[in-house]
């Protein structure tokens, strides 16, 4: 009974541990000794329990060694058959050509430039993997090498019984604990099956994330390292990531300056464009938020993930704020050397046009109404085919702005990534996929839909 009694708030950085008869109690490893586990509730009580009361999975995370796990040696055919995906074609996954990965997983195209590519995949059917259902695969590149192939298992975006709920949707006590449930049954299914496969797993404690001391689990095998991380109420994923893979560099100030001038283009007409931005799709989910500023943390070279930050932001089921994902993200940006900066400023090209010359883009917090995105589609694929620029102008200005206005319930996040002076337009990306990577509209009709809340990164 002694689990049952324990029963208390969920600590910042707690794992639900299960006993054999199912009881559950949220709390923080401690210790591990031949016999026990020594665990520590948010109110700061340590209790002794007995390793062999505990479930297989957190037996396994009890008593995996916190360093230096040997790595497996797997021949390649079956970490694709323990994975149930096509993912290696030989032993070595980080010196494929990325879109020669993408096509043995199914990967749509997320986005390519000259810099960063990726592929991204919302199932209408979730694939099994590891025996736990899989709603997103994703897989990136930056510089031509694969960095990363991430799945996620049940998470507050893509759960189906969630989808196309908004932040104020009520949830039942019954959802809320389905959910859970799902979170665990999906951690466990994944932790069995690594383990079983590649022997006992390494406690990790990310340092320097968005979410410091967050507990992972590692495996290695053959050169890949098998993140698999179980966040209390949000999600469960598995990243595979290069196994010697040391952390990001800090670039200088100077550098980081040089290397968004030198990525800013200028174009005939009088186009000035940020065009090497990484995309990112946030799929069918309230994720477009986090989606915007995972785009521009990594575009500056601060490594991020959307799903990672919707946890950190205080993500409900619907979506995030401005406000909250500032907050959870201002201390992380500057552990990585900058700053965020909430800009205000009178929302015209004079304006934008001092953080774009710089390289740096602008979120912009908007309503993103239907009305809006017919005429900015409308333009951007008639814009394609000008020649006559002066007279795009007459055209641009003509547009029919009417309908435009505030919407409380098309609240959405991109990024303003260029702008014409002569024609009077700026140019924006939805995290939407490749079709949205760069989309026009004239000044006058963005201001009607804009929230006037603007976010830069500054150093």
């Amino acid at each position: 009974m002694l689990i049952l009694a324990l029963l208390a708030v969920t600590p910042a950085f707690a794992r639900t541990w299960t006993d054999l008869q199912g009881r559950t109690l949220e709390a923080d490893l401690v210790k591990t000794t031949a016999t026990t586990v020594t665990l520590r509730r948010e109110d700061g009580r340590m209790f002794d329990l007995a390793l062999a009361q505990l479930s297989a999975a957190d037996r396994a995370f009890a008593t995996g060694p916190s360093t230096g796990a040997s790595a497996a040696t797997v021949p390649f055919a079956d970490l694709n058959a323990m994975l149930g995906l096509d993912l290696l074609a030989d032993d070595n996954l980080w010196d494929d050509e990325p879109a020669a990965a993408a096509r043995r997983l199914h990967l749509p195209l997320e986005g390519k430039n000259l810099h960063f590519e990726s592929y991204r995949a919302y199932p209408k059917k979730p694939i099994s993997v590891l025996g736990a259902p899989a709603y997103m695969l994703s897989l990136q590149s930056s510089e031509g090498h694969i960095t990363a192939v991430t799945l996620m298992f049940a998470n507050r975006g893509d759960y189906p019984p969630f989808l196309g709920r908004d932040s104020h949707s009520f949830l039942s006590k019954a959802e809320l604990k389905e959910f859970d449930q799902a979170l665990k049954t999906d951690f466990d299914s994944l932790t069995v099956a690594l383990t079983a496969k590649l022997g006992a797993p390494k406690r990790e404690t990310v340092v320097g994330g968005l979410e410091p001391n967050r507990h992972v689990l590692r495996w290695e095998a053959d050169g890949h390292a098998f993140l698999v991380s179980h966040d209390a109420e949000q999600m469960v994923s598995l990243k595979i990531v290069p196994a010697d893979r040391n952390g990001t560099s800090h670039l200088s100030d100077e550098q980081v300056r040089r290397m968004l001038k030198e990525r800013l283009t200028k174009r005939p007409g009088g186009d000035v464009i940020i065009d090497q931005v990484p995309m990112v799709s946030q799929g069918p989910k309230g994720y477009c938020v986090p989606a915007t500023f995972e785009r521009y943390l990594r575009y500056v070279g601060i490594p991020a993930d959307m799903y990672e930050l919707a946890e950190g932001g205080g993500t409900g089921f619907g979506g995030t704020s401005f406000e909250a994902m500032a907050a959870g993200l201002d201390r992380y940006v500057r552990r990585q050397g900058r700053h965020l900066d909430k800009a205000t400023f009178k929302f015209n090209i004079n304006s934008i046009a001092r953080y774009l010359d710089e390289g740096r883009p602008i979120i912009w917090g908007l309503y993103s109404t239907k009305a809006f995105n017919e005429l900015s589609s409308a333009l951007t694929e008639a814009r394609g085919q000008v020649a006559d620029w002066p007279k795009w102008k007459k055209t641009v200005a003509a547009s029919d702005t009417s309908q435009l206005g505030p919407d409380r319930e098309s609240a959405h996040a991109c990024l303003i990534i260029g702008y014409n002076r002569a024609t009077n337009e700026i140019a924006f990306t939805d995290s939407w996929g490749p079709a949205f990577a760069e989309r026009w509209v004239g000044i006058d009709a963005a201001q009607k839909v804009s929230q006037d809340q603007f976010w830069v990164i500054s150093w």
